[in-house]
Formats: structure tokens, sequence, C-alpha cells
């Protein structure tokens, strides 16, 4: 069996080869593997009730991990965001208000998010499930907000949130 000058031998693994170590391999070829953190952050309400037009649909915490996504300390019912990109899976089930459309959207920091206006146009007081998944960016801390997309109060039954780090 011939052996290379990195002591490699052939359909075997080789070691890192630096002129500058000695033979004996010690130090300098340490590999260390990378720590991947994850947040993430559920928050739901199961509680339910009449919510205004573009007012915010509460949510709680239920449980989580990491510091990037946690409960809004100035905003009830809201979640603050570290700066990253963040997959966002929402749902809110409701009663078709008077209008004959039920509809929900987020908001980061007041602003609506570009993609995120789920609306079902069914019988007034059909229940109604609305379901998205969205990926986001923010560059700064920001609050995210579920918010009543309808133009009348609407009831919901439930609402919930999935976030995570990606």
């Amino acid at each position: 069996m011939c052996r290379r000058f990195n002591c490699c031998v052939f359909n075997h693994p080789c070691p890192i080869f630096c002129p500058f170590v000695n033979l004996a391999c010690n130090g300098g070829n340490e590999v260390i593997n990378p720590i991947i953190t994850s947040a993430f952050g559920f928050f739901n309400n199961t509680v339910g009730g009449a919510i205004a037009s573009q007012a915010i649909i509460p949510v709680g915490f239920v449980q989580g991990s990491g510091t990037g996504v946690l409960p809004s300390t100035t905003t009830a019912g809201a979640v603050t965001l570290s700066a990253g990109t963040y997959e966002i899976s929402y749902s809110a089930a409701g009663i078709v208000p008077a209008s004959g459309t039920i509809s929900i959207k987020l908001q980061i920091n007041g602003v609506d998010v570009a993609g995120s206006i789920i609306s079902g146009t069914q019988t007034v007081g059909n229940a109604v499930n609305l379901a998205r998944t969205i990926v986001i960016t923010v560059p700064q801390t920001s609050t995210l907000q579920l918010v009543n997309n309808s133009s009348d109060t609407t009831t919901y039954t439930n609402a919930s949130l999935f976030i995570r780090s990606i």
C-alpha cells in the first residue's frame, strides 16, 4: 500500500496537510463544528372574540426557543422579532361578517406586510379558516401583529402564529 507525503492511503480519509505542522499532527488541525441556534415562537388565541376592522387579533405566547422571537412588551397581543429572516405560518378561524368577506393580514411596525393578506368570501355567518405561510426579512428589531383586515367587526374563534428564524 503506497502512502503519500501527507499520510493519505488510497480510499481512506486524508488528514489536512500543513507544511508548518510537524508530522505528529499536534495541534493546528482541529476542526470545530459550528453551533446553529434555532429561534422560534408559537403564539395563539383560543378564546376568540369580536375584533374591530384593522385592529390587532391578539395572540399569546405558548412555547418558544431563543431570543429572536418573543412576546411584545410594548404592544399587547403582538410579537417582537429581532433583525433577521423568518418563516411565518399564520391562521385564523372566524365567522363571516355582514360584508360577506373575512380577511386577515400581518403588519410590521404598523405597516402591512406585502403578500400577507388572506381573504375568504362566503355566506354571512359561515365559519371560515384562513391560513398562509410566508417568509419575511426584518432589518431591525420590529413588532409583528396579526390584524383583522375585514371591513366589518369580525368574530374570530381562534388565531395562531408560528414563527421560525431561518
